[in-house]
């Protein structure tokens, strides 16, 4: 009988992102692979940290306690280099209060005016936890973003944003494309070298 990974998110873009990328490095063969759907009623974490490190791990051991699996999470957004890290771990919940992505795009562009690309880059950090230990890992992209919406793949703020040596967003990429070049590749990359050597 397989153990049970749990992928600790209810966001459907993500979602598919750790699936595609639990394929492509080839990680937990020797599991059965779940998400929250199978659980009712098991709420979420509060995320009170200040790192995007410190709240993948927030929400592993949250799921964790709950579960007693093995569980994998992360947390990830953009900081704009000029405005003090915003919108950083709150990249989500701004969006929510703001009403949309567009509209926290809209914030930045205004306290940068005249601008039609705004330096920022992506983060992405990972927490597997088990019974076993953990593992904390993170990527990151440089890149851009734009005032406008461009493209229709993706999720989030992909249509935003275009990653250094590249004049698509991520929104504008094929599927694989943008797959290969996120921060959550990134931290993916990072995670399958870890366990292969397992440190």
């Amino acid at each position: 009988m397989k153990n049970n990974l749990l992928l600790g998110t209810s966001n459907a873009g993500k979602l598919q992102e750790f699936y595609f990328y639990i394929k492509h490095f080839k990680l937990f063969n020797d599991y059965q692979i779940i998400d929250l759907k199978e659980f009712k009623d098991i709420g979420e974490p509060i995320e009170y940290g200040k790192t995007f490190q410190e709240n993948s791990e927030i929400k592993s051991k949250y799921f964790f306690k709950k579960t007693d699996m093995l569980v994998l999470c992360d947390d990830s957004g953009f900081i704009v280099n000029n405005l003090k890290n915003y919108p950083g771990i709150k990249t989500a919940r701004e969006a929510k209060e703001k009403g949309g992505e567009q509209k926290v795009i809209e914030f930045i562009f205004s306290k940068s005016k005249k601008l039609n690309y705004i330096a920022a880059s992506f983060f992405c950090s990972i927490c597997l936890l088990g019974e076993k230990g953990k593992y904390s890992v993170s990527g990151t992209i440089p890149g851009y973003i734009v005032e406008e919406k461009r493209g229709i793949n993706g999720f989030g703020y992909d249509p935003y944003f275009i990653p250094e040596n590249s004049n698509k967003t991520f929104a504008e990429m094929e599927k694989d494309q943008k797959l290969l070049k996120s921060h959550r590749y990134k931290a993916f990359e990072k995670l399958s070298t870890q366990i292969l050597l397992g440190n």
